[in-house]
């Protein structure tokens, strides 16, 4: 018997479970086909209004009809419904747009973009911001009686279909740690490029990058350390010994690095321009109750940080880049949350399941969870988000795939290598946003290290 999780409905063939958002969607999800079966006679429920606009005419079977085409002497319904009965009685209905004759009387009709108001003849705006949600823009959305329109963040261009934004300047790239090498992916041009290659028998683990001084900075689990080196000017450095590293972040404005430690239950920081001199020059952030932390993603203008526990009660948490005001985003649905990536132009944060083969986001509130299980998710190491695309690293296929943030369809393999790949960021350098937080300038008036606090 297959049980399907509650967001998953199964198949007909009881083969594999489809998300709840695939059902009637347009396109055949299950084998059998089974999920787009019956679709036309799912809304056309008995004692029910047919799912037609108010400027629509609801046919018999379901359909709807432009309301210009009814009572026009010609049967355009299947079941002859838009002719007949009632057709020549005169509208004389204060309708507040349009009146038009049907066949069980004259109606009163809405120009898209309104709907009926529940006394038959008055109109009222469709907020279609509200109802699509993120349907209706990958931004921001402006509504306006009858209609609506879409806006873009700064770095960003609304394409000619009116709804999406795509990043303007240079083209957007993927880093991807293989094996002892960083690669640069195009993400429009499909260009691959070795960044840094270390010695062969070291693992590069998770990485981060700085858009300030363009350093990429990544552990190096063979000597317990997190290094750096500098695209422009090649140079090298180790930033910090003694790390047993999960994951790295870096706040390009306050000029740190974060990371946690999974086997201490911490989180810790160092500024960027430390250099190790023998004495660790790092401070714990968070420490106590974390219950094996793993991923980690930043939001440094906001001064925050956002971690997953993978221990026993895997949750996602929150807290200001200083290690106060700590609190539960999410602690429901989750297995081992092992990837974690920020889409802040939508203001989530998405993760990756490894134990429950899945893909979530949250909004940066901690409403709205969306939950997709995807059976290629299987290993999932690192993720990032650009544009419409969510991207992970997947260790056991020794792959970086790619699919629909909101949907978690058309999956493409963007990379594969001879190697396993692990960290992975989205350089998205002309859309970084700018701005400040307290530790900016003159290092906050600190001596030494400088943590941000909203």
């Amino acid at each position: 018997h297959l049980s399907c999780p509650r967001t998953h409905v199964p198949c007909r063939d009881g083969t594999e479970c489809v998300a709840q958002e695939y059902v009637c969607d347009g396109e055949k999800d299950c084998v059998d086909g089974s999920d787009e079966d019956g679709c036309a006679q799912l809304c056309d429920i008995p004692g029910q209004p047919a799912p037609c606009q108010s400027h629509e005419y609801p046919c018999g079977l379901g359909t709807c009809l432009n309301a210009s085409s009814v009572c026009d002497g010609r049967q355009d319904c299947a079941d002859g419904s838009d002719e007949g009965g009632n057709c020549s009685v005169p509208c004389r209905l204060p309708c507040s747009h349009l009146c038009y004759p049907s066949p069980q009387g004259p109606r009163c009709q809405c120009a898209p973009g309104y709907r009926l108001a529940e006394d038959g003849v008055s109109c009222a705006d469709v907020d279609e911001c509200k109802e699509q949600g993120e349907g209706a823009c990958s931004q921001t959305c402006l509504n306006a009686l009858g209609n609506y329109s879409c806006g873009c963040l700064p770095g960003y261009l609304l394409e000619p279909d009116g709804h999406i934004c795509k990043l303007t300047g240079p083209e957007p790239t993927l880093l991807v740690a293989v094996q002892s090498e960083v690669l640069s992916y195009g993400l429009r041009s499909g260009r691959e490029e070795v960044l840094l290659a270390t010695d062969k028998e070291r693992v590069i683990f998770s990485l981060d990058y700085d858009p300030v001084e363009r350093k990429i900075f990544w552990v190096d689990l063979g000597v317990e350390s997190i290094r750096w080196q500098g695209l422009d000017s090649g140079k090298k450095g180790t930033l910090v010994k003694g790390v047993r590293s999960d994951c790295i972040a870096v706040d390009w404005v306050g000029r740190n690095l974060y990371w946690t430690d999974g086997v201490a239950g911490q989180v810790l920081a160092t500024r960027l321009g430390a250099a190790w001199r023998g004495v660790p020059e790092h401070t714990v952030v968070l420490d106590g109750d974390l219950d094996r932390p793993h991923s980690l993603v930043l939001q440094p203008l906001a001064g925050l940080l956002y971690w997953s526990e993978v221990g026993s009660h895997p949750r996602l948490m929150e807290a200001s880049m200083d290690g106060s005001r700590q609190h539960v985003l999410l602690a429901q649905g989750l297995g081992w949350p092992t990837a974690l990536a920020l889409d802040l132009p939508a203001w989530r944060i998405f993760w990756l399941d490894e134990k429950l083969g899945s893909v979530g986001s949250v909004h940066l509130d901690g409403t709205g969870a969306k939950v997709l299980r995807l059976s290629w998710v299987q290993s999932p190491f690192a993720a990032a988000v650009c544009e419409g695309e969510l991207y992970w690293s997947e260790r056991k296929a020794w792959t970086v795939q790619r699919v629909d943030k909101a949907t978690g369809k058309n999956r493409t393999v963007v990379l594969k290598r001879h190697g396993q790949p692990h960290g992975l960021q989205a350089l998205q350098t002309h859309a970084v946003p700018a701005g400040t937080n307290g530790c900016a300038e003159s290092n906050g008036g600190c001596a030494q290290l400088c943590l941000p606090n909203p």
